[in-house]
């Protein structure tokens, strides 16, 4: 485990040891501005043929929105803990949902594709660049 990740397990907040600011996670916080990329993005949504949405509340905007963005055709899945957003309040016919844990949910997705070889290899790659960095 690297030192950024020993900090966080023991609740502390981690701190660059080159300038000592505050690492802040790759993440938008509450009332910061999206990057540009996002607004890139937006209009692919009604192209898209098929939509995943995992792991939010879907209650903060415009993510939120997303999720009505595509065709009222598009099946959407959401994998999650909780329906959320328009799962709750306004199904379509052809909504998915897998409630529960949010990696038990994506690992029975990825065994339903017959996908487990693909993601074994994605993680060992993604291990092997922590293990790199860590160095």
């Amino acid at each position: 485990m690297g030192w950024r990740e020993g900090d966080v397990m023991a609740d502390k907040v981690p701190h660059c040891p080159v300038c000592t600011g505050v690492i802040k996670p790759d993440i938008v916080f509450f009332g910061e501005e999206l990057p540009q990329r996002f607004f890139l993005h937006v209009t692919d949504f009604p192209m898209a043929d098929l939509l995943f949405i995992i792991g939010t509340s879907l209650e903060v905007e415009p993510f939120a929105s997303l999720a009505g963005a595509v065709r009222s055709s598009v099946p959407r899945v959401l994998i999650n803990r909780d329906l959320v957003g328009p799962f709750a309040w306004q199904q379509r016919y052809n909504d998915v949902a897998q409630l529960g844990d949010v990696v038990s949910g994506v690992e029975k997705l990825v065994e339903l594709l017959d996908w487990n070889e693909e993601m074994q290899t994605l993680i060992q790659k993604e291990k092997e660049k922590l293990v790199a960095k860590d160095k």
